[in-house]
């Protein structure tokens, strides 16, 4: 049996996590906590058209975008911020400017 998992991070949630899945490991917890029938992969425009049928299949406010298992590039970030969020503005999913002046307006909006 696996010993108890530390952080130098916040230990609640860790702790949380893994009782979600007690005795595994935490490469088993995460792959099941990460698990998705959603496979974004392809061109921007590609996952873009799965991201738009996803949004309107299941609804919800938005995506987030992340990589359990690899360190972020910056050749992700600049896939996502020139590629998939140019193809997601040109569905109408993202919006293209702030129209608001602080974040707190901005958060506002939702």
């Amino acid at each position: 049996m696996p010993g108890r998992l530390t952080t130098n991070g916040e230990q609640g949630s860790l702790d949380r996590f893994q009782q979600w899945g007690s005795g595994k490991t935490l490469r088993q917890l995460a792959a099941e906590r990460f698990d998705s029938d959603l496979d974004l992969i392809g061109s921007p425009d590609d996952v873009a058209d799965q991201m738009a049928q996803a949004a309107e299949e299941i609804g919800g406010d938005g995506f987030l975008i992340s990589i359990p298992f690899q360190r972020t590039s910056r050749r992700f970030i600049n896939e996502v911020c020139e590629g998939l969020v140019p193809a997601l503005q040109r569905r109408r999913l993202v919006r293209e400017a702030y129209t608001r002046s602080t974040l707190r307006d901005t958060l506002r909006e939702f």
